[in-house]
């Protein structure tokens, strides 16, 4: 799939799905906008406290859209459907999963929150 590298914005990405899916969450592309730019409703006050809530505040949606789907693409998401419904939502892949587990060892990064305005 070509040399594509993945960015610390991917890997936000990926622990947000991640940390989603260990919770019993499976989230959409709407789902994951709101969590990682800091949307505050009812909806996302129980992700508030998520170590990539509010930390790509600057990102319109149509871009945390791309981004999941590259990641879709380059198999580290996949997409599970919802019978009750009839909606697609994104699971960590074990790939996505294992970079997620290798880039926490090499403590390269970290994730800041920015500040939201009310």
């Amino acid at each position: 799939m070509g040399n594509f590298k993945l960015s610390i914005t991917h890997i936000k990405i990926l622990s947000t799905v991640s940390e989603l899916n260990k919770n019993g969450f499976y989230p959409s592309n709407e789902g994951i906008f709101k969590i990682v730019t800091g949307k505050k409703d009812d909806e996302t006050l129980a992700f508030k406290d998520y170590k990539t809530y509010s930390t790509l505040i600057s990102y319109p949606s149509k871009k945390i859209c791309s981004l999941t789907l590259v990641l879709f693409r380059h198999k580290y998401l996949e997409k599970v459907y919802d019978p009750k419904t009839n909606e697609l939502y994104f699971k960590i892949t074990k790939l996505g999963e294992d970079i997620l587990v290798l880039r926490g060892k090499s403590k390269d990064f970290d994730f800041v929150k920015k500040q939201v305005e009310e």
